[in-house]
């Protein structure tokens, strides 16, 4: 399957008009394509997962404008066809994510045992595909949480959770592609 985009930019007064035509890549999404993950604060560990405590919003495809790319020079062609024909899917780059807040504080997080699930899909929410456990001690408010791999999903990830000072903790949830999850390019 070929993906094709159509770019539309005025230099000097003249139209430019650039076509990118790009393979899909099996079983590795392009950026802007990644199917949104359900996420939810269980009760019990990774290893004991209980019941959903605090949902949380769908990890899914980050926006170009929640994750700018700095110093890139967006005023010739060049550059936004190179931007269109070379999504960042390369292991450690974010893929996926989510901002939730929610209402209990951080400290309140940290006094039961509660772990952070990532699931496939809507339709697999059984599936599991990364999860962390909330454990540590916060600095500054913070506290990162490492989102391992599950089943051999391709995804891990971190957890920022935030005290916000008010009761609720704000949790950012960002997935990336494992070594194993890097796949080649289909014709």
């Amino acid at each position: 399957m070929a993906l094709l985009a159509a770019t539309l930019l005025v230099v000097g007064g003249i139209l430019l008009t650039t076509h990118v035509t790009r393979a899909q890549l099996s079983g590795t999404p392009t950026a802007g394509t990644e199917t949104a993950h359900p996420a939810h604060i269980h009760s019990g560990t990774c290893d004991t997962l209980g019941e959903v405590v605090y949902p949380l919003t769908n990890v899914g495809a980050p926006s170009m404008m929640a994750s700018p790319m700095a110093g890139m020079d967006m005023t010739t062609p060049t550059a936004m066809a190179d931007m269109m024909a070379s999504p960042s899917t390369e292991i450690g780059a974010v893929i996926a994510e989510s901002t939730t807040t929610v209402q209990v504080s951080l400290t309140d997080l940290l006094g039961t045992q509660y772990a952070i699930n990532v699931h496939e899909s809507v339709d697999n929410i059984q599936h599991y595909i990364a999860c962390g456990d909330l454990t540590g001690t916060p600095t500054d408010n913070q506290l990162q949480i490492t989102l391992n791999q599950l089943n051999n999903s391709g995804y891990a990830g971190t957890a920022w959770l935030t005290d916000n000072g008010d009761g609720t903790t704000t949790v950012l949830i960002e997935l990336t592609h494992t070594m194993g999850a890097m796949a080649t390019p289909t014709s």
